[in-house]
């Protein structure tokens, strides 16, 4: 499976692999957003959480705040308001500095929220077949 929407990247690989003791099936998962690597489960959490959050309407006005790494180089995440509309901010910095930055609006923040959730499905543990080792 592979999704690329407004800076996130996300490829699902999965497969079977034939080993001495029998077979087992692999399951591999890369996503990032704006550059940023967030393959982990802590991660693409974080993203959903925060998806979730706005379309719901819980997030505060204020600076960005530090979603995916740290505030000097990381993915930073603020609401903003243009002509009466709320958008998601998301900024990408590197050495402190803002390289990147995108206003998302609700329907984008839902697929996006749609494609973390299916990359922390994808996340599941790898079953084997086989003999016992």
């Amino acid at each position: 499976m592979n999704y690329n929407m407004n800076s996130f990247k996300l490829t699902v690989s999965a497969g079977v692999a034939d080993e001495t003791k029998g077979k087992r099936r692999w399951t591999r998962v890369a996503a990032s957003l704006m550059g940023y690597s967030c393959s982990d489960l802590e991660s693409l959490a974080a993203l959903k959480a925060c998806f979730d959050c706005f379309r719901r309407g819980q997030l505060p006005k204020s600076d960005p705040q530090p979603l995916l790494g740290t505030g000097e180089d990381g993915v930073l995440f603020a609401l903003r308001q243009k002509d009466k509309v709320l958008y998601l901010l998301l900024q990408r910095v590197s050495d402190g500095r803002v390289v990147e930055e995108a206003y998302l609006a609700h329907l984008d923040v839902a697929r996006l929220e749609v494609a973390a959730g299916k990359a922390i499905q994808a996340l599941a543990p790898v079953t084997v077949w086989g003999p016992e080792s």
